[in-house]
């Protein structure tokens, strides 16, 4: 009989993940949160409790049934399904190792192919909506200095949520050469130079940084002085992109993440003449394929592009007239119309007619 899940279940997310793979601390919680899910799914279906599971229990139909589950039930995306559906490949693959013969099972569940999902057009912002969200920032209220500091470093970085929030105070160069030193993913340290303003709205900041607890190094902290989370950071995007609506009407209707801003920063280097090369290092992107979606979605773009490739030589053609022939001919089905003058003589000599019908 198979083992119980618990044990390796703590070996999987104690040692393995952390230690041996090197994941970031995000990644581990997000596997977590697709097994316990898994978990929870396969104690309902076999009418047990979780710490009655058995590795025999997570067979293929369980497992399939479950992702059914999550879009059918529970309304998640195709996304949503695959990234459940690798957290469930590695821990398998980590079944495999530490025990054998539990290998054609591992290798069952692990074939289980991802779903192909669409790809939307990535939202950004053009350069009159930025400018609008910026400008709603009040620097005057009480957590404004915050606020316009960190709304500057994500234009001006293009960083991720996550290197938002891990940002500590010791990251930070503030001198002529103002940078920032960012962590991005798979643990890649990245520097990325900052404007005069934003260095100078991260001093301004940094003089009223309150910590609740004093050797806190986190840099954005909440109203409270406790590190500010991503659904903070989520919080007070949306809460200026409102804002800005009343100045820029094409913000209405546009749902604008910490990851919008990314994006926006990415298409603004683009579109400023910077290499597509440099942009992916500034971003920190593994791969420079997924820079290029950035050249797929731009119109501007795409209008230059278009306008130094010329059109091709079309000739005009005349309109299709019809022959001076068939329309003597039409107009001889139509009824003989009079002169005025003889319209005029036919009126006159109406009353005799009439007169000697009578």
């Amino acid at each position: 009989m198979s083992p119980y899940l618990a044990n390796p279940l703590k070996r999987f997310f104690s040692h393995y993940l952390p230690v041996q793979k090197g994941l970031a601390p995000h990644t581990v919680l997000a596997y977590r949160d697709g097994l316990r899910r898994l978990l929870c799914y396969a104690a309902d279906t076999h009418k047990k409790s979780v710490d009655e599971l058995r590795v025999e229990d997570l067979d293929e139909p369980l497992v399939l049934a479950f992702l059914d589950h999550l879009e059918a039930v529970r309304g998640c995306s195709g996304k949503t399904r695959n990234a459940r559906l690798a957290a469930i490949r590695a821990f398998f693959a980590f079944l495999a190792r530490e025990d054998p013969t539990l290998l054609p099972q591992c290798q069952t569940i692990r074939a289980i192919p991802l779903k192909r999902t669409e790809h939307p057009m990535m939202a950004y912002l053009e350069e009159p909506e930025t400018q609008a969200v910026l400008d709603a920032v009040d620097g005057s209220a009480r957590t404004g200095l915050r606020d316009e500091s960190l709304m500057l470093v994500l234009y001006n970085t293009g960083a991720r949520v996550s290197e938002i929030v891990n940002l500590k105070t010791t990251d930070l160069r503030l001198d002529d050469a103002s940078q920032v030193q960012l962590l991005g993913k798979g643990r890649k340290q990245r520097s990325c130079p900052l404007w005069p303003e934003t260095a100078q709205a991260l001093r301004d900041y940094l003089q009223q940084r309150t910590p609740k607890e004093p050797g806190s190094q986190q840099l954005f902290l909440n109203a409270h002085g406790l590190p500010l989370t991503r659904f903070g950071v989520r919080y007070i995007v949306r809460k200026y992109v409102a804002q800005g609506q009343h100045v820029c009407p094409s913000l209405i209707g546009k749902r604008v993440s910490p990851h919008t801003l990314r994006h926006t920063t990415a298409m603004h280097l683009l579109r400023a003449g910077n290499d597509i090369n440099m942009v992916s290092y500034w971003l920190g992107h593994a791969d420079i394929n997924t820079t290029h979606v950035y050249v797929e979605i731009d119109m501007e773009m795409k209008r230059q592009m278009l306008q130094k490739a010329p059109p091709p030589a079309v000739p005009s053609a005349l309109p299709w007239r019809k022959p001076g022939i068939l329309e003597w001919l039409k107009s001889l089905a139509k009824p003989l119309r009079l002169c005025g003058v003889h319209q005029q003589a036919n009126k006159e000599s109406e009353p005799e007619s009439r007169g000697e019908a009578v």
